[in-house]
């Protein structure tokens, strides 16, 4: 029954109505709360939703994406969803977790057509959408995640992230959105960079247009996409279309959206946000290129070309790193500019957090330029963070005569957005050591095993117990128990080999002892089909691998509470009366 359900969005035709389906009720909410706030935005921007309603409803009832075709000969047992859809639960959430984040960012893309259509040069559709652009990353952001987990456990090729074409197109409009966030309180506080968020929001929303073209059209190859479809042609009109339209207005009303100011020093925040932007937008179009290029360079050549791992590694890594840098400074820094006391005041202790990371890396066996930088850059962010939460507690300690716990909590309620953001801040920290030290000090072994026989790795020891076959309805199993020893396991795991029906190939079902330190990585690569005599056993010990599920549940909970709603402030009104008083 699980997989019957997930199954709804496996094929196309699914998938394009739970598109529709969400953005449906996305434009009713807008239909019934938006237009009571801020009515004349909110019409015309359920104008532009309504018409991706009515393409999408289009989509629907084209041959190619028709989930309600009725066949002339129902089978008995359908073909179900593909292989590796049905081996993990996870894809119970990547998928739809994707969705929701793709469509939601729509009714910001709606909000600012709708500004610029009507001329207004303010920042209210700002506040209209910011918890529907905050809600559309976090939920993209963490659908992501559970891609890269469903990966790393399904796969059976020990790893999370390889650059593929779709997770390169999941990860761009998170990219573009997430320089939004930040660029938007620009505009909110210092009234800048107004005619560069509506930019913002336009490229978010055509990279989610870009994306459901490449996973659904069939013109890339990837593990991450199991339909190829008629569809494509639509999609890149549609895509064409909303640019064509978008820009030409934004070019139109640019005039009308002048700054209010100038930008201030060099190393104020606003500075920072505007370094970060450019940094967010470089990792974008390069991870674009890498995408496109080959796209591109098969149309005109004819030659098929790849770009691989390689390529986004040497690009998109030393991005990062500033990435982080600039997340722990951003915070630190005031509006307009900062002084010298300030900055040692605010940096002495992030600088000796970073030092302590560094050595911290040295110690673990950490090698290489990048992971021990991470390492650094992790301490000096966390450093950050918590000098933000105590300096935050100890101020309504002293205003409000709080106790400590009242003080944090009520951070959150009274700053949410604020204090959310540092939470998802240190989600990203811990993202990124679980990606700099499972790729710096994972250990492999590979090995040929007759039962009985033993190998070891990364301070584990693997038994070979037996080999057996297992027979279910649905699907015939290869499995190979194993006996796990050392570093404090004592366990067994069960890696397979699943072939089902109307399949040629068998999958692979990894077994894995997950822990905090360290993940124990088995694959059973091949085996003796005739008498169960030997198997090959491929183990990976990955360090704290856990920690990126972790990661982006912690940005999951902070986005969460940076989308709290601030507390209504009760205001009283006193009439003062200055009538004189009746003469007696």
């Amino acid at each position: 029954l699980f997989y019957s359900v997930i199954s709804l969005w496996a094929a196309l035709e699914g998938s394009i109505l739970l598109w529709t389906l969400v953005l449906a009720g996305a434009t009713t909410f807008v239909a019934f709360r938006g237009t009571a706030v801020l009515p004349r935005l909110a019409t015309t921007a359920l104008v532009v939703l309504f018409g991706m309603v009515a393409f999408f409803l289009l989509l629907v009832t084209t041959p190619a994406a028709d989930p309600f075709v009725r066949l002339a000969f129902p089978p008995e047992n359908g073909r179900g969803p593909n292989a590796l859809l049905q081996n993990h639960p996870l894809m119970a959430l990547h998928p739809p977790l994707l969705y929701l984040g793709y469509v939601l960012f729509s009714v910001p893309f709606a909000y600012a057509l709708s500004s610029l259509i009507l001329g207004e040069g303010g920042d209210r559709w700002l506040v209209a959408t910011r918890r529907f652009a905050l809600a559309s990353w976090a939920l993209l952001g963490v659908g992501i995640v559970a891609g890269a987990w469903w990966s790393y456990a399904v796969l059976g090729w020990g790893g999370y992230w390889a650059w593929d074409p779709v997770e390169n197109a999941a990860i761009m409009p998170w990219l573009t959105a997430t320089a939004y966030l930040h660029s938007v309180m620009v505009e909110e506080k210092r009234r800048l960079l107004r005619t560069w968020n509506l930019t913002l929001v336009i490229a978010t929303f055509a990279l989610t247009i870009l994306g459901t073209f490449l996973t659904r059209s069939g013109v890339v190859n990837s593990v991450h996409s199991f339909t190829q479809s008629a569809i494509g042609p639509l999609l890149l009109g549609y895509l064409v279309a909303l640019l064509v339209l978008s820009v030409g207005l934004l070019l139109w009303r640019s005039s009308r959206r002048e700054d209010a100011g100038a930008l201030g020093a060099p190393l104020s925040r606003e500075a920072v946000f505007l370094f970060q932007n450019v940094v967010f937008m470089a990792a974008t179009l390069t991870v674009l290129l890498g995408t496109l290029y080959p796209l591109f360079a098969e149309a005109i050549s004819g030659a098929q070309l790849s770009i691989g791992g390689p390529y986004f590694d040497r690009v998109e890594v030393p991005l990062a790193l500033a990435l982080l840098f600039l997340m722990g400074v951003g915070p630190q820094l005031p509006w307009h500019g900062a002084s010298r006391a300030t900055l040692e005041r605010q940096f002495t202790a992030p600088a000796l957090a970073a030092a302590a990371g560094a050595l911290v890396a040295l110690a673990s066996g950490t090698t290489g330029v990048a992971p021990v930088l991470t390492y650094a850059l992790a301490g000096f962010v966390t450093a950050t963070i918590v000098q933000e939460f105590a300096r935050g507690v100890r101020a309504r300690r002293t205003l409000h005569g709080e106790g400590g716990a009242t003080a944090f909590a009520n951070l959150f309620r009274r700053n949410g957005r604020r204090y959310g953001g540092y939470v998802v801040h240190f989600g990203i920290v811990l993202v990124a050591l679980a990606v700099a030290t499972s790729q710096a000090r994972t250990a492999e072994a590979e090995r040929t095993l007759a039962p009985g026989d033993t190998l070891s790795v990364g301070g584990y020891t693997v038994q070979l117990v037996a080999l057996r076959a297992v027979h279910e309805p649905q699907r015939d199993s290869v499995v190979a128990d194993l006996a796990i020893a050392g570093n404090g396991a004592d366990q067994q795991l069960h890696p397979a080999l699943v072939q089902y029906p109307n399949t040629t190939q068998a999958v692979g079902s990894p077994g894995i002892a997950a822990g905090a330190r360290d993940d124990l990585y088995t694959i059973l690569a091949a085996y003796d089909a005739r008498g169960h005599a030997w198997a090959t056993l491929r183990v990976r010990v990955i360090p704290l691998v856990s920690w990126l599920w972790a990661g982006g549940g912690v940005i999951g909970i902070g986005a969460l509470f940076a989308a709290l709603p601030p507390p209504r402030r009760r205001t009283v009104e006193l009439a003062v009366a200055h009538a004189a008083a009746p003469a007696k």
